[in-house]
């Protein structure tokens, strides 16, 4: 794969919000008085207004960007957890926002455009800014595609600089003006590795010895997680319910062999939010001694997929995540969150691990039998018990609500 090289720019920036904004409130407002020479009747007219909402979106992405996701600050970096922003860099070919989220956005923004053309006023510059949001949310996926290289080479340039090499530079998703202009962008000329490159696209790295060997391990322990000599095995079948309606089904699995236990764990939801939208997701855990020496993750999501597997590398863990490799060192993870379903968290029980986020999770008693997990983007999962076993979950989101619960209870049998 060819390397990919920036020129050389000058190192000394703007390093502060209020002169930058000044800079774009002057610009704004020469901007705002070139429209009094086009004929406001006109829709040469409306378009400037719309492309100048834009405009306004642009800077405020870049400011956002910059001062807030970025910002050390510790009550700053509370916003940062909400976004997910960190969590991005670290693994770039996961964004958070989904393509149905960017395709209400497109909705909301056609409704704008509308009723700003119905309405011929100053209200087109609210609808152009709005579009600036759409824009981007579409914009930054497809910067983690290869496509990008060929459409918008100078923005996937910054874009994997900020990623891999300059977190505190190349800020603009949208555009590169605003780093242009601010001189946030690397002084020297580096070239980037084509592992870098890869690290970013989320490439497979199926040549790799090291990952074949990985997965090799996992189709083992998979393998005798399905056939075990003598086991007990747990099936719990839940159904997902929203306004009580069933839209989906989960199934959980312990098997127990020797001092090994794997865990097992498949939902399917289908259901209607504005858009359909459907789910798949399959996990898979194994602990040895109580300590867990493998996890698997996958995910589709309106046809985006997500793979994700962790295995033990001495004291640490390897991550392979959609093909790119990294590591953790909280060696080792004694409770992850498929056992939530059959172990209720007992008294010293603060954290779990998630397969999906690839962190710990925080976990709060809220009540004798209850038990709230904080997720990184600001949402909540409640876990209800009874005899130790999780009958029912709640899934709480801004804009829905959905419940598992407990349909069918296989209990503990010997098998030979």
């Amino acid at each position: 794969m060819k390397t990919i090289k920036l020129p050389g720019m000058v190192t000394r920036g703007i390093d502060r919000p209020l002169p930058c904004t000044v800079i774009f409130l002057y610009l704004f407002k020469g901007l705002f008085i070139a429209m009094f020479f086009i004929n406001y009747s006109s829709w040469s007219s409306y378009v400037y207004l719309f492309c100048l909402g834009w405009f306004c979106w642009t800077f405020f992405e870049y400011m956002l960007h910059r001062f807030i996701w970025h910002n050390k600050n510790e009550h700053k970096r509370a916003l940062d957890q909400i976004s997910n922003h960190a969590h991005h860099h670290t693994h770039p070919s996961e964004i958070k926002l989904s393509n149905a989220n960017r395709f209400l956005f497109l909705g909301i923004t056609l409704a704008c455009a509308a009723v700003a053309i119905w309405l011929n006023n100053y209200f087109t510059l609210a609808a152009g800014f709005i579009w600036g949001l759409t824009f981007y949310s579409f914009m930054h996926r497809l910067l983690h595609t290869k496509i990008a290289q060929k459409i918008f080479p100078k923005l996937v340039r910054y874009h994997i600089y900020h990623h891999c090499k300059y977190p505190d530079k190349c800020f603009g998703i949208s555009v590169t003006w605003w780093d242009d202009l601010f001189r946030t962008v690397p002084s020297d000329s580096k070239t980037i590795s084509s592992k870098v490159i890869d690290f970013y696209f989320g490439e497979k790295q199926a040549n790799n010895p090291a990952v074949a060997q990985k997965v090799f391990v996992s189709m083992v322990i998979i393998f005798y997680a399905i056939h075990p000599s003598m086991s007990q095995n747990t099936t719990l079948a839940y159904d997902v319910l929203r306004n009580n309606t069933i839209i989906g089904s989960l199934t959980a699995t312990q098997k127990i062999s020797g001092n090994k236990t794997f865990l097992l764990l498949n939902s399917n939801v289908k259901t209607r939010f504005i858009i359909s939208y459907s789910s798949h997701v399959d996990e898979a855990a194994v602990f040895e001694n109580g300590a867990m020496i493998y996890s698997y993750f996958y995910k589709k999501e309106n046809g985006d997929e997500t793979r994700k597997s962790m295995v033990t590398s001495g004291n640490r863990y390897r991550l392979i995540n959609n093909g790119a490799i990294d590591s953790q060192n909280y060696f080792p993870v004694n409770y992850n969150y498929i056992q939530m379903f059959f172990q209720q968290p007992g008294a010293t029980t603060t954290q779990v691990y998630s397969n999906n986020y690839e962190q710990f999770l925080p976990v709060e008693r809220v009540s004798s039998n209850k038990y709230r997990i904080q997720l990184p983007n600001g949402d909540y999962n409640y876990y209800t018990y009874s005899n130790g076993q999780c009958t029912q979950v709640d899934i709480k989101r801004t804009l829905f609500t959905l419940h598992f619960k407990l349909r069918k209870n296989i209990p503990m049998k010997n098998e030979k």
